[in-house]
């Protein structure tokens, strides 16, 4: 059935229906796609973007996640006034903003297996490979492709995948081994112009799937070296032996709009520590007769825009009693913790949930 397109998105649509191959049914098809896209952080905000002008029906953004001054470089839907704001909410304020006819919803909270229903696509721009699993697992009995894509330091990776048909390849067939995140954009750093290398790739992917503009990576990964601008292709097939590995171990779902998952490594299976919520910690914190260790495993740069007070770093010689660790959101503190020979709790959410529910933070 033939979707008419109003004067204003034929204009917005204008140089891609001037395509060689395209023109106004491809207009059409994009105006009856549905796309959701998980994470709005480095990857998310150059998907949204292009996105949010190629005319879309409906674009649903999910992510739990406030703006931050140390996303400004390389998220570039954001601006300083958007700080401490949700990322879901700016980012479809700024799809609306290009696109008044788009229908645009957002979602603020963790990816949930019953978000990808009433979608033709998800882009999983998370870059945190539970969350990467947890969107395969919810794509694979609808039939679902989805889109996904990774940065850390220098180095990028995008591919589509689909769990269904003769060619079915997924993300288990590309890393079969159950391994949390380790990898952090904020220890290894990132180039923010790759996130728009690799994020571009991926809103192309979208377009390609639901309009036929370009065949899509099915079976095939796309890989950048930025420190040479190389790029190199390589299939991904799946084994008689292929299978969907169990999940994370409880308490290690990762959160939307982090980035770096690339060069995840750890024990598969590991146990994940146990948790602890801000307000809790808060709570034993301000109990003199409590004897708990609270060690901050990040960066002296984070360090440097606020800790939570009586933190000690992860080198300090811990006394005896109950130790908390915190990262910026959990992964670096299960990995710090599967390393030390005591038992530990994690800081569930880390110091951006500290900060979310208006906890205060010291500056030393």
């Amino acid at each position: 059935m033939s979707t008419p397109v109003s004067t204003a998105r034929r204009r917005l649509g204008s140089r891609t229906a001037a395509l060689a191959g395209s023109g106004p049914d491809v207009l059409e098809r994009l105006g009856r796609a549905r796309v959701l896209v998980v994470g709005a952080g480095g990857l998310g905000a150059p998907v949204v973007s292009y996105l949010a002008g190629s005319g879309l029906g409906r674009l649903t953004i999910v992510d739990d996640d406030v703006v931050d001054g140390s996303n400004l470089a390389r998220q570039t839907l954001f601006t300083s006034a958007d700080i401490g704001v949700p990322k879901a909410e700016v980012a479809a304020a700024r799809a609306r903003a290009v696109d008044p006819e788009l229908d645009v919803v957002a979602v603020v909270g963790r990816f949930r297996p019953e978000h990808v229903a009433g979608h033709d696509v998800v882009v999983d721009a998370a870059d945190a490979v539970d969350v990467t699993r947890a969107v395969s697992d919810a794509c694979a009995p609808l039939g679902v492709p989805f889109v996904w894509g990774t940065v850390l330091s220098y180095d990028g990776q995008v591919s589509v995948f689909r769990d269904s048909g003769p060619d079915a390849v997924d993300f288990h067939d590309l890393h079969p081994e159950v391994l949390p995140d380790e990898g952090s954009c904020a220890v290894d750093g990132v180039l923010p112009a790759l996130c728009g290398a690799i994020g571009s790739v991926m809103a192309a992917q979208v377009t390609a799937l639901v309009a036929g503009l370009g065949d899509p990576l099915f079976g095939r990964l796309l890989t950048v070296d930025a420190r040479r601008w190389r790029w190199t292709e390589s299939p991904i097939r799946r084994g008689p032996a292929s299978r969907r590995p169990t999940s994370l171990p409880a308490g290690t779902a990762g959160t939307a709009g982090t980035a770096g998952a690339a060069g995840a490594a750890g024990a598969a299976g590991a146990a994940a520590a146990p948790r602890i919520s801000p307000a809790a910690l808060a709570a034993r914190l301000a109990d003199p007769a409590d004897a708990l260790t609270l060690v901050d495993v990040r960066t002296p740069e984070e360090w440097d825009t606020g800790v939570i007070a009586g933190s000690v770093h992860a080198d300090a010689v811990l006394p005896d009693g109950d130790v908390v660790v915190t990262c910026a959101r959990g992964p670096r503190a299960d990995a710090w913790a599967r390393g030390v020979d005591r038992a530990v709790v994690v800081l569930d959410g880390g110091v951006d949930a500290w900060r979310r529910e208006g906890l205060p933070l010291v500056l030393l």
